[in-house]
């Protein structure tokens, strides 16, 4: 069973890192693809907020809440 999962990683890394016809990669850059997802939603947050500015206070407050609560139970 070991060697099976030595063989999926080793044959997984090579593939990832061969040059491929179209490009460097089949894959899509994950980088950019989290950048567009981020900028769509603060695109989206943003017309949120101008349309309903107390609903967006209310929810940055619970968000910072949160936020508190999480960096309390990392320590």
């Amino acid at each position: 069973m070991f060697f099976l999962i030595r063989c999926v990683f080793w044959l997984g890394l090579t593939f990832a890192m061969m040059e491929w016809p179209d490009g460097p990669s089949p894959t899509p850059d994950p980088v950019a693809l989290a950048r567009d997802a981020a900028d769509s939603a603060g695109k989206e947050v943003a017309s949120r907020c101008v349309a309903d500015p107390q609903a967006c206070l209310e929810n940055a407050r619970k968000i910072e809440a949160l936020r508190e609560s999480v960096a309390r139970a990392a320590r």
